[in-house]
């Protein structure tokens, strides 16, 4: 499924501690674990009145804006991971932002009293618009495809799930369809991404696909950058043999939870007139 999170209502109640109070959209939460996947606006000036930890681990990716947290400056698609009981001594938004985050389970918010945290899966403070393209490679997940590329963000120890900057030059595409064996979650960050049996996904549009669930083929004219996640395990693709032409502009057949059907609009594609 995929949904644009432009239409989504900014409701407040879905982050725990200090977050609660601001507005976030709800992109997808697991009914059973609580694990979610969320969009929050930090506003001007913003900060917790305390130190806090929570008991899971943490993803955070700047949309726009500026965060901060402790000692570290987060800039437009700066990138952490956190994992649970990580202190967090400062926490500020002081000129705004608007943050992509992941939290793995249902979070509670406690003011730390140690630093016993897992620091193999610290990723702190990944700023890929300073770094530019040298830590940039081919994809080394799955397979390469010519004209992409993968900035590499966070591989977990334990279960090897990844995640990812993906990105493509226009004209790539591949006309064939895959799945793969567990969740995987897409945030497009810029240009368009066409899949054949899903509709176009443009900026700001998220996908949750379920494991060994078919979709394709895809393409692309303008080109994009997406940011992938994976749930259960490592990335991997199972691609069938069958070519099949891609459409560049399949219509939008959503296939959303009851709670987003009504949120559910038409993309609209960029155009030159």
């Amino acid at each position: 499924m995929f949904i644009q999170n432009q239409g989504l209502p900014w409701v407040k109640g879905i982050l725990p501690g200090a977050r609660a109070s601001l507005p976030t959209r709800l992109l997808s939460q697991d009914p059973d674990s609580g694990a979610l996947s969320a969009i929050v606006q930090l506003p001007p000036g913003w900060h917790p009145n305390q130190p806090n930890s929570l008991d899971v681990d943490e993803e955070t990716l700047v949309l726009g804006g500026a965060l901060q947290i402790n000692d570290h400056h987060f800039g437009p698609m700066s990138y952490a991971s956190l994992p649970a009981d990580y202190p967090r001594h400062q926490v500020a938004g002081d000129h705004g932002a608007t943050v992509l985050v992941m939290l793995a389970g249902k979070a509670r918010e406690y003011i730390p009293m140690t630093l016993d945290y897992d620091t193999r899966k610290l990723v702190l403070n990944i700023d890929p618009v300073a770094e530019g393209l040298p830590t940039w490679t081919e994809n080394p997940y799955t397979r390469y495809l010519m004209g992409t590329g993968v900035r590499p963000l966070r591989e977990d120890p334990d279960t090897g799930e990844i995640s990812i900057l993906y990105a493509a030059l226009p004209f790539r595409y591949m006309a064939k369809r895959w799945t793969h064996p567990v969740v995987q979650e897409m945030f497009v960050l810029a240009g368009e991404y066409a899949i054949n049996d899903v509709g176009l996904m443009c900026p700001g549009a998220y996908a949750w696909w379920a494991p060994n669930e078919w979709h394709g083929p895809y393409g692309s004219l303008s080109g994009f950058m997406m940011f992938i996640r994976t749930h259960g395990g490592a990335l991997a693709n199972d691609i069938a043999e069958e070519q099949i032409a891609v459409d560049y502009a399949p219509p939008y057949r959503p296939r959303l939870p009851e709670g987003l059907k009504q949120y559910a609009t038409t993309p609209e594609g960029s155009t030159l007139y």
